[in-house]
């Protein structure tokens, strides 16, 4: 594989493409349990709105896609993850591919892209809005650097498409591009594009995707900013000058955390030409070295203005992606020979991501019979489907949720049901036909109590509904790999027409 890599770095992509194909397939082999982002998203794909609280629409918009097309399943959720990572590669490959001279420096991009912690690792265990945020930045590197490198109408065009998406993505895109633009300044050969014509319409089609998550977010700020800030501000002491100072470390700290691995196995693949290779410089390396810089120290000022005592991996994940390229050009401008070095790259950077997929397997199996439990193991699907099995009912119009995991099973369980969560109020609630048709609620319960919970109960009263005359009952499901030894206690009850 090494000498076939160093003869031929185009096999990257290959390698890559089938690592992606194989993270769909062990997603779905592996559990029909989910994670908090992907219950979010199976519960949230009923519904198409211009808004769906603190993050953006875009991926909500793409998953109501892929499940309308597939079904509420594994299979929709994994394969618009993976599919957003691979496409994540490829626009890196190719941005790269636009300022770099050597031919295997585009490939050891992509693998830079995989070596990152929130590629590899945070994302195959639980991110949604993240991955398109990560999509998003290596499209609009390609189209900005497009227009750049090769200034068209088209290549400006798809830099204010790129942005609109980024932007409706995850709102700390927007970061990315007032950086990059920052960072072009001071070289006088790409400040003119700037000051090129073909900007407006480019802004224009940015603001056009914008508007109308726009227009919603001016009539929900509230509910559009407060989840973001409360949970920046999750370890805040009440003192401003502490919590500030504390949250400076926590971005020096997670943006380290980021990059170690990449650097790490950057190091074992080109050794000492990268170490050579870190005083040469060119017009590229000073852009997206001042990006990346830019980056962080803006990120910096929104977390001293927010007051932010918590800034994550998962939030940092845009600007890291900046490294990779940054390293390739250093490499790049010293002239160092790469083919070899990248072939290196790859073996680590491909054990990290195998490596953590066979983990997230050998956890779901072994877990349970250690007697530990984690949220993919819930067997909440498996729940709705034994309520359902109950002698004597049909499949319900609607199931009203205890959770968003209980919303989840329920969608995966009973997929032509309406699904109501009463913790989200704005999503459209069933029509009065199915209303007046049998429904089910299912919740989470212990052994200490059979009642309906407290939130059901008011959700139902005020939908006409008589909790009190309910028929609560309970059933026992036993967690999945636990040889029966692990079981989830459950309510349900059936709600008659009315």
């Amino acid at each position: 594989m090494h000498e076939a890599l160093s003869r031929r770095p185009e096999l990257v992509l290959w390698l890559i493409a089938a690592y992606y194909v194989i993270a769909v397939a062990v997603r779905i082999l592996r559990s029909d349990g989910v994670q908090t982002d992907e219950s979010e998203q199976l519960f949230l794909s009923q519904f198409l709105l211009l808004g769906y609280g603190r993050q953006p629409p875009f991926y909500n918009w793409l998953q109501y896609g892929f499940v309308h097309l597939l079904g509420p399943s594994i299979a929709a959720l994994s394969i618009l993850k993976n599919g957003l990572l691979f496409l994540c590669c490829l626009f890196y490959g190719m941005a790269a591919r636009l300022i770099v001279k050597d031919r295997a420096l585009p490939y050891a991009a992509m693998l830079g892209v995989l070596a990152l912690p929130s590629v590899s690792v945070l994302a195959q265990r639980d991110l949604t809005h993240a991955v398109a945020t990560m999509w998003a930045v290596s499209f609009f590197l390609y189209a900005f650097l497009l227009a750049l490198t090769r200034p068209s109408l088209g290549a400006y065009l798809l830099t204010g498409i790129a942005v609109g998406l980024g932007t409706i993505s995850k709102y700390n895109f927007v970061v990315v591009p007032v950086a990059a633009i920052l960072a072009i300044l001071p070289e006088a050969e790409l400040r003119r594009r700037l000051f090129d014509w073909r900007i407006l319409p480019a802004l224009a089609i940015a603001a056009i995707i914008c508007l109308p998550h726009a227009l919603w977010v001016i009539q929900n700020l509230q509910a559009a900013t407060v989840g973001t800030i409360n949970s920046m501000r999750n370890d805040a002491t009440g003192d401003p000058l502490f919590d500030r100072l504390n949250g400076l470390v926590m971005l020096v700290a997670s943006t380290l955390d980021s990059l170690v691995p990449l650097l790490a196995f950057a190091l074992i693949g080109f050794r000492r030409d990268l170490l050579k290779s870190w005083p040469a410089s060119s017009m590229w390396t000073r852009v997206i070295g001042r990006a990346f810089l830019l980056c962080i120290l803006l990120v910096g000022l929104i977390g001293i203005g927010l007051g932010a005592t918590t800034i994550s991996q998962k939030w940092l994940s845009p600007f890291v992606m900046l490294l990779p390229l940054y390293l390739c050009l250093k490499l790049d401008a010293a002239g160092a020979d790469t083919r070899r070095g990248t072939a290196r790259f790859a073996l680590p950077v491909f054990i990290l991501a195998f490596g953590f997929i066979l983990y997230l397997v050998v956890g779901n199996i072994v877990s349970p019979s250690l007697g530990r439990t984690a949220k993919e193991n819930l067997p909440a699907a498996d729940a709705v489907r034994q309520a359902l099995a109950e002698p004597g009912h049909t499949e319900p119009a609607f199931v009203i949720a205890g959770d968003l995991a209980m919303a989840a099973g329920a969608r995966l369980a009973a997929p032509q049901a309406r699904v109501v969560l009463p913790s989200f109020p704005e999503g459209p609630l069933p029509d009065p036909a199915s209303w007046a048709r049998t429904g089910l609620a299912i919740w989470r319960s212990d052994a200490a109590t059979t009642a309906l919970p407290e939130d059901l109960k008011i959700f139902l009263d005020a939908q006409g509904g008589k909790s009190a005359a309910l028929d609560i009952r309970t059933l026992e499901v036993p967690y999945p790999y636990s040889g029966g030894q692990m079981k989830a206690r459950f309510g349900y009850a059936w709600i008659d027409g009315h």
